[in-house]
């Protein structure tokens, strides 16, 4: 068999734009990898599936280079290049279909994430739940979690399911909050809404402590150096200033640290719990 060259072959940088054509990119591969295997009734595997569903996987999990599949026992074993093959006892059932392709349901690829640590299957587990075109609701993830029991990787994501947060809108959103949460603090309200009376505005904060008024946001790059977009966050950082609240920003390199992001929430906690003891 031809071998069967990945569409790309690094991934893009970071940003919306070049993330959506990654994907597109990589689905073409996908259409070409699944009609040469059609015969055989595949459906795509783990990272491809959730690639193509457009579910932001951390680093160490996504593989665009190569198109996993999972097809019945017995079949070929030739191995073309670029894609890898794996084997089931059952036919592989389809959830649902996206330019051609076949896909598992969105928790079966999810439990079968080799090699992923407890915290990076939150942040996937998250990502099924976004804020925006949300793959599954909590209950339906949690019953599709119960028609998998017994498969390899069940258990490790039912042991997950507490930490979950539906309506986060990037990953590392959720390390934030798992950082904090790890360290000992409380865990933040997850795209919590704040209304700004001096502009009659609402906002959503990515995670916040309500009483507290303390906001933390993840910066990420999408819009770097966009003027429109820098005038529209700093009104939004204005206002939210305005109606008392204190925004801590937490960047990508400033993850690498996450002490430091401990210690500036941990921080202005203590300092509006001290003023509100203080005001009563």
């Amino acid at each position: 068999m031809t071998d069967i060259a990945p569409a790309l072959t690094a991934p893009f940088p970071n940003g919306t734009a070049d993330r959506d054509a990654r994907r597109s990119r990589y689905l073409a591969t996908a259409v070409a990898v699944t009609a040469r295997y059609r015969h055989k009734s595949p459906v795509l595997f783990g990272p491809s599936a959730l690639q193509v569903l457009g579910v932001a996987l951390p680093t160490s999990l996504d593989d665009w280079e190569r198109v996993h599949i999972l097809i019945p026992q017995g079949m070929t074993r030739t191995k073309p290049r670029g894609v890898v093959c794996h084997r089931t006892w059952s036919a592989p059932t389809v959830w649902r279909t996206i330019g051609g392709v076949p896909l598992p349901h969105p928790v079966e690829s999810w439990i079968q994430l080799r090699g992923a640590t407890e915290d990076e299957l939150v942040e996937v587990g998250d990502g099924l739940l976004r804020r925006r075109h949300p793959l599954l609701t909590p209950d339906e993830l949690r019953a599709a979690l119960i028609d998998v029991a017994g498969r390899p990787g069940a258990t490790r994501v039912a042991r997950i399911l507490r930490w979950l947060r539906p309506g986060t809108d990037s990953l590392y959103e959720t390390r934030t909050r798992l950082i904090l949460v790890h360290a000992g603090l409380p865990c933040p309200v997850v795209n919590l809404p704040v209304f700004c009376g001096s502009s009659g505005r609402e906002y959503h904060v990515d995670m916040g402590y309500e009483p507290e008024r303390v906001a933390v946001e993840y910066d990420g790059v999408d819009h770097a150096g966009e003027r429109r977009q820098m005038e529209i966050d700093a009104r939004r950082r204005r206002d939210l200033q305005d109606e008392g609240w204190l925004v801590i920003t937490v960047t990508a390199d400033q993850l690498r640290e996450p002490r430091q992001i401990v210690r500036s929430v941990e921080t202005a906690l203590h300092l509006r719990r001290t003023s509100l003891r203080q005001a009563w």
